[in-house]
């Protein structure tokens, strides 16, 4: 099998490459718009989008509303928080587990894309996916399709070859090892032609978005689950719980788990296990409503999740417990001059 699996993978791309160019055909007259199209792709998860946040304020900049409507393609994983930033005039809500089916969804989408009338698409991801965010550059249809040039971490050669044919510009990519906000910050440099210099994410919270449950309280964070199934990416339950009963002897908070609604069991067993006050919110809030507990919190201890770089944009001490994946390109962050870490 494991042989067979780079033909396979082969036959697959063919397969979704057919699939989407028969869902593209005979596509009617793309709208006309007042304003110029920008399409701006993400379809990564929840750290991937806030750590891109530093360069996605930009945008607004260099496409004025007077002249430009943007429109966001994103994962709707993070979607509700991307609704309450002023970066972009629209939001298209991608549900990308099943957007990588053939499916009426992901044919409906495609073309609902292309019905757009986009003049410019693009995609800032370093690793691209050809099955997400390359298909939608070329759903888009677009007299202008930029990209990065990307490496290989998603794609193999035949992937590459047709993505890179659907774009009329790829900015290149350092072969030297950068993190992941500095290759976000390169991208925006070779699309605009001007320095862009790296900055830590920013969010700032709003009252609406603070718990008034939480409000008079002094309390920490605990988010012990994990962004994807990367072999040694998540830390014990076991370990979790002594780390709350030793943060509790030593500052007397109250702990809060927060996570997914599957991550609740394992919350309960941390809940169980330790000699300390905690309270079990996995499921229970909005990305919304997490930023605004965050920003409350004294301190987040996490695993490798969006909610440690969430817990930094909001301005709270956060600690990442990173084991597995990759190790210095999302964390942790780089020493920036000027800028408290």
């Amino acid at each position: 099998m494991t042989l067979l699996k780079p033909f396979l993978i082969i036959i697959k791309s063919f397969l979704f490459y057919l699939f989407d160019s028969l869902a593209l055909w005979k596509v009617p007259s793309p709208q006309l718009n007042e304003l110029e199209l920008v399409f701006l792709i993400r379809q990564d998860a929840i750290g991937d989008f806030v750590m891109w946040l530093d360069t996605a304020k930009e945008y607004r900049n260099i496409f004025p509303p007077d002249k430009y409507k943007i429109v966001l393609a994103g994962n709707k994983i993070w979607c509700d928080l991307a609704e309450e930033l002023p970066y972009w005039d629209e939001i298209l809500m991608v549900d990308v587990k099943q957007f990588k089916t053939f499916s009426r969804y992901r044919w409906d989408f495609l073309r609902k894309v292309r019905n757009l009338g986009v003049q410019i698409s693009i995609q800032p991801t370093f690793s691209r996916e050809f099955y997400h965010g390359d298909a939608l550059v070329q759903a888009s249809g677009a007299l202008r399709k930029v990209s990065s040039a990307g490496d290989m971490a998603n794609r193999n050669w035949l992937k590459k070859f047709i993505a890179d044919s659907w774009n009329t510009e790829l900015i290149p990519a350092s072969t030297e090892t950068l993190t992941e906000l500095e290759r976000n910050a390169e991208f925006f440099s070779g699309l605009t032609n001007y320095t862009h210099l790296t900055c830590y994410p920013q969010l700032d919270i709003p009252d609406f978005w603070l718990s008034s449950e939480w409000k008079e309280k002094t309390f920490y964070i605990l988010v012990p689950g994990t962004s994807g199934a990367v072999a040694g990416k998540e830390w014990p339950s076991a370990f979790f719980s002594d780390l709350a009963t030793k943060v509790f002897r030593q500052t007397g908070w109250e702990g809060v788990i927060c996570g997914t609604k599957q991550e609740h069991s394992l919350a309960e067993q941390i809940l169980k296990q330790s000699d300390s006050p905690l309270q079990n919110l996995c499921g229970q809030t909005t990305l919304v409503e997490l930023a605004g507990l965050l920003s409350q919190s004294r301190l987040t201890i996490s695993n490798d999740t969006g909610s440690v770089f969430l817990s930094s944009a909001v301005g709270t001490l956060s600690v990442c417990i990173l084991g597995g994946g990759h190790f210095g390109r999302f964390a942790p962050y780089p020493d920036l001059p000027g800028q408290t870490n």
